[in-house]
């Protein structure tokens, strides 16, 4: 496996983790309250969202190691969006599959994948991705759920870590 490729599978399983303490303190009544300020949006329902993605992908890696990914056809895991408990072991989970597809010898970051998704007309179109873009991908967009979640949090009179929510690049040039 390539030095790049390693260290978005640890930013991955280091970015989960983070969501998964995060999440931990929160009681099943927060998790799936839903929101004022976005109606219908809960916690657990972004946590489950982020999970989709990642499962999407890992799935697809561990049956192909050029696969066909659309993140357009998730399977809902409910039993991540509706506890606290179930959030934490289907985080916890999805973290340990990203150390575990680390440790893969054989991947490299421009290991190519076909990413097919939905246009706004309804049909499907496949583009050329890597598995080093797909992962930055879906640790990116958890990096943008996690905000909201955090935006959750405070409207629901709670306070999320510090640095919790933030992209790297921000975390790295913000003043200390």
């Amino acid at each position: 496996m390539d030095a790049k490729l390693h260290s978005l599978f640890d930013s991955t399983a280091d970015q989960l983790t983070e969501l998964s303490k995060t999440i931990s303190t929160l009681t099943d009544v927060k998790y799936t309250s839903e929101s004022h300020a976005l109606p219908g949006s809960t916690i657990g329902k972004h946590v489950r969202h982020i999970l989709d993605h990642f499962s999407l992908l890992f799935s697809a890696l561990a049956v192909d190691p050029h696969p066909t990914v659309s993140y357009s056809r998730r399977e809902r895991n409910s039993f991540a969006q509706d506890s606290v408990a179930g959030g934490v072991a289907s985080i916890e989970a999805m973290a340990q599959t990203a150390r575990d597809l680390r440790d893969q010898p054989n991947a490299h970051s421009t290991d190519p994948i076909t990413i097919s998704d939905t246009m706004p007309g309804g049909n499907d179109e496949q583009f050329m991705s890597t598995l080093g873009r797909e992962l930055w991908f879906c640790t990116h967009h958890m990096i943008h759920h996690n905000a909201i979640i955090a935006s959750l949090m405070h409207e629901f009179g709670l306070h999320p870590p510090t640095q919790f929510a933030y992209a790297p690049s921000t975390i790295k040039h913000k003043p200390q």
